[in-house]
């Protein structure tokens, strides 16, 4: 669960409200300047916007202003804003980005005071906690209606996806089955220069799993012991930077993003298809792309949590906008655009998700699915991972 922070955290919200509300200071459609943006919805009383008693007056301060612009880490939010747009008749302009890109926008955009975005989607929820809100730039609002039902540590900041990223192998070539079934089998010369997986110096998630991976250091070292029946000879602190270091020697072909990951483990007619570590949101290529994607149940962990948070923007232009499509996002209409895939989970418990997901639920996958919201251990390790990835990578 996160706590507050000496840097200033803004709080969350006050629980039971009937619509939106912000968890931030209380007045979220102030600008960076501390002046209140009506955001072109005069005629609408501007208290009843901002606790988000009315939401009848929010669609309609929302439709006067008749968009709203987001950074997206993911391009099928666009989907989401297609479908969003014609429930309401709001456009949504949409930019896929890395975070260090949407960060590197962010802050010029709110220094400048010349804000053009309303709302991110976000994979780095430390950078979120620790820079952009204490600092002024971005804010938390959480919808009422799904604030009792979510987890604590996935409200601040907002969490409203919730992306199983896995192993995963050739199914055509191997038609018996995944030919990995321990983790620590990914170390072994066999698959030297045959893993692929995203680099760690361009995705902070793969940072966060070796954070997640040192935490749980006791699970690995018995999943190690357990399948060759000796100890695990350790050269690093613990087995979770053991872990890491052996991978790193056994020279994983590393990406920035995990299309070609999919592309490289999934293509049908080879011999020797490496094994992968993508989201399981790439299933859907078997379809599209007529690949053979399967996920590998590794023991002890087959997967991480990848979190999608979400945003406000200080003195963006669109603030009701913004607000009333982070509430469709946090509903199943809107968050269906992940969630209708493998791999994709509503990060509101019993939501529906795909049936032929692993497991049904977030909740089902248990230890199975590292968790990766615990921020503060992230940003305690974030430096010290970074430079042992790179000394033991090159």
């Amino acid at each position: 669960m996160y706590r507050t922070k000496s840097m200033g955290v803004i709080a969350l919200a006050a629980s039971g409200l009937l619509a939106l509300s912000a968890c931030s200071s209380g007045s979220p459609s102030q600008s960076s300047t501390g002046e209140e943006s009506t955001g072109g919805a005069s005629s609408v009383a501007d208290d009843s916007i901002l606790d988000g008693t009315d939401l009848d007056a929010l669609i309609a301060a929302a439709q006067a202003e008749g968009e709203v612009v987001v950074y997206w880490a993911s391009s099928r939010v666009q989907a989401a804003g297609d479908a969003f747009e014609e429930e309401y008749g709001i456009k949504v302009t949409s930019t896929k980005m890395a975070d260090t890109e949407i960060t590197e926008r962010v802050i010029r955009e709110v220094d400048s005071e010349n804000v053009l975005v309303d709302m991110i989607g976000y994979e780095d929820g430390a950078r979120i906690y620790y820079d952009l809100i204490p600092n002024g730039y971005a804010e938390t609002f959480i919808p009422p209606a799904v604030e009792d039902k979510l987890m604590d540590d996935l409200k601040d900041p907002l969490v409203y996806l919730v992306l199983a990223t896995a192993w995963g192998y050739n199914s055509e070539t191997y038609p018996d089955g995944c030919p990995v079934e321990n983790l620590w089998q990914l170390t072994e010369p066999e698959w030297k220069h045959n893993i692929h997986m995203l680099d760690p110096k361009l995705r902070s998630t793969q940072i966060l799993w070796f954070s997640a991976l040192e935490k749980h250091s006791d699970e690995l070292d018995a999943a190690y012991e357990d399948f060759y029946g000796e100890p695990l000879e350790l050269t690093e602190d613990n087995a979770g930077l053991e872990f890491i270091k052996r991978l790193a020697e056994n020279e994983p072909i590393l990406h920035a993003g995990d299309e070609e990951i999919a592309v490289a483990v999934g293509t049908k007619g080879q011999d020797n298809p490496p094994m992968g570590q993508y989201s399981l949101t790439r299933h859907r290529d078997n379809e599209e792309l007529d690949h053979a994607l399967e996920y590998c149940d590794l023991t002890p962990f087959p997967a991480y949590s990848n979190l999608g948070y979400a945003a406000m923007i200080k003195g963006s232009p669109h603030p009701n906008a913004a607000r009333l499509f982070l509430h469709y996002l946090m509903a199943e209409d809107g968050v269906s655009a992940w969630t209708q895939n493998v791999g994709g989970y509503s990060a509101v418990p019993g939501a529906p998700s795909n049936p032929d997901n692993p497991y049904a639920s977030v909740e089902e996958w248990g230890h199975k699915m590292l968790n990766l919201s615990d921020v503060e251990t992230f940003t305690d390790r974030r430096g010290a991972l970074t430079d042992f990835w790179t000394q033991v990578n090159g």
